[in-house]
């Protein structure tokens, strides 16, 4: 007779479904929801192992435990280690993402998972390698962002969320996992994006739930590139420098918003790393795309943190305004050499600024106005036409999404009216004659012509009081012929017939 629970037997190779994740997270759940039932409940448990599968796969996981180095590697070099170590670790690394782990180390996705290259508000990054098949070449480095979900630091995400499409249906805040997990997926295509447009970024390779693989942004041995606020340039021209680097932030920051459709939202030095003469954008999940309500208003956040930055490096950077049209002007290159030169022309055609205290301060009024200024980006959010293309000829906000769709049709119909009375008045036939001089209300301008207005209010008070006269005299005029009351009913008795 067949053993019963065969058909709960493990794989061979130790692999845990979907299904089993959630089994696994079920049972944590109840576990932690009332802990004193535990002993009760495993007392009273059925001779048919509902888990043996996943029993047998955790055993058959184990042997790869010792693979996964929680030592610390930021530093490069021994250390000692205590609580807050382990507590850091365990702020993302519970059992069910231990599991995940175990999975990629089996299918060979890494070999390997060290210590933590860096932690942060919503997750920590873990090195990893991955031995290649043949002896002779080098391991490959790899990078692991772990999400948090048991233990939540950031939270305020809301703004992020509200407005994005995948999130359309709203975010669960009951279940902190479904909710990261997509946090993760958003990430995870918002790199592909990035990698695809040849913009530097760590390359994404797997995604499971909220566990993320990419590529490895650091050197042979490990050490991952430092991050631009603790780059240290060195050499004669480290103002140069520093200034080509703003060049290329902005270029990046164009080709960003024009070919990835997106805008950052969180650009700082802190989320740039440098290597060679060249920036690294990491940190994308909360990138929104250029559709989003709060788009503008994150691009803009992103133009004063770069801006902050590089003049404290001692970059002659250029206004905001003159940032923010460049990138969402659509007309402009979009591939170097040409954005650089793109750039250098601004530099060269922006106006010249007195150097003194008044106008020093009358720039910074300029920029705080813009940072605040309401930019519309819908047609609904366009009430005035002729006002906003005023505010854009002033360039107040000259590249806003609504002025391709609005202006240019609105200025075309302009133009082709006026063409079209100039024809019609250099018309010389008898067509053109017999409209000029048909009846009224004959074409569509007499059907649809209004007349005077209506209404007592629109009556001037002379006339008003006259007809109030006319109306008083038409009534006494009325009573001295009407029958006096007695008589009537007199005259209605004598008529009525008596009722038998």
């Amino acid at each position: 007779m067949e053993d019963n629970n065969s058909a709960y037997a493990a794989p061979e190779d130790g692999h845990l479904s979907d299904s089993d994740l959630d089994d696994l997270e079920w049972a944590e759940e109840t576990l932690n929801a009332n802990p004193q039932s535990h002993s009760t409940r495993t007392a009273e448990k059925p001779k048919l192992n509902t888990v043996s599968k996943l029993d047998d796969a955790t055993d058959a996981l184990a042997a790869h435990a010792a693979k996964i180095r929680l030592d610390n590697v930021k530093e490069g070099g021994d250390r000692e280690t205590d609580k807050s170590d382990r507590a850091t670790a365990e702020l993302v690394l519970d059992q069910r993402t231990r599991m995940i782990l175990l999975q990629m180390i089996n299918r060979g996705v890494v070999s390997e998972i060290h210590g933590a290259v860096s932690t942060g508000k919503e997750a920590n990054v873990y090195g990893a390698v991955l031995e290649p098949e043949d002896d002779g070449q080098e391991p490959i480095q790899r990078a692991i962002k772990i999400y948090k979900t048991s233990i939540l630091v950031f939270k305020d995400r809301e703004r992020y969320i509200t407005g994005e499409h995948r999130f359309k249906s709203g975010p669960d805040k009951r279940n902190n996992r479904k909710m990261v997990q997509l946090w993760a997926e958003k990430e995870y295509r918002n790199l592909k994006r990035l990698h695809a447009a040849g913009i530097p970024c760590p390359q994404p390779l797997v995604l499971k739930l909220h566990v993320l693989v990419m590529g490895f942004l650091g050197d042979k041995r490990g050490y991952a590139y430092p991050r631009l606020r603790d780059a240290r340039l060195t050499g004669e021209d480290v103002d140069e420098q520093w200034r080509s680097l703003y060049i290329q932030l902005l270029g990046i920051m164009r080709r960003l918003y024009q070919v990835c459709g997106l805008v950052h939202a969180d650009l700082s030095e802190y989320n740039i790393l440098y290597n060679d003469k060249t920036l690294y954008i990491i940190d994308v999940s909360q990138s929104v795309e250029h559709n989003h309500p709060q788009a503008l208003n994150f691009l803009r956040m992103d133009i004063k943190n770069v801006g902050d930055f590089f003049r404290r490096q001692g970059v002659d950077t250029l206004p905001d305004r003159t940032i923010f049209n460049f990138i969402t002007s659509p007309e402009g290159p979009n591939e170097e050499p040409a954005l650089s030169e793109a750039i250098e022309h601004l530099y060269e055609t922006r106006q010249a600024v007195e150097e003194t205290d008044e106008a020093a301060a009358a720039a910074e009024i300029d920029t705080e106005v813009f940072r605040n200024q309401w930019i519309p980006q819908t047609l609904q959010e366009v009430y005035d036409v002729e006002k906003a293309d005023q505010l854009m000829d002033a360039d107040v906000y000259r590249n806003m999404v609504a002025r391709s769709a609005v202006l240019p049709a609105a200025k075309k119909t302009t133009d082709d009216e006026a063409a079209d009375e100039a024809g019609s008045s250099d018309d010389g036939s008898e067509e053109g004659a017999s409209i000029d001089t048909g009846s009224e209300g004959t074409g569509d301008e007499g059907r649809f012509e209004k007349g005077p207005p209506r209404g007592k209010k629109h009556i001037d008070k002379e006339e008003k009081r006259q007809h109030k006269q006319a109306v008083k005299e038409a009534r006494r005029e009325k009573r001295k012929e009407k029958i006096p009351k007695d008589v009537k009913k007199r005259l209605v008795a004598a008529t009525s017939r008596k009722k038998k």
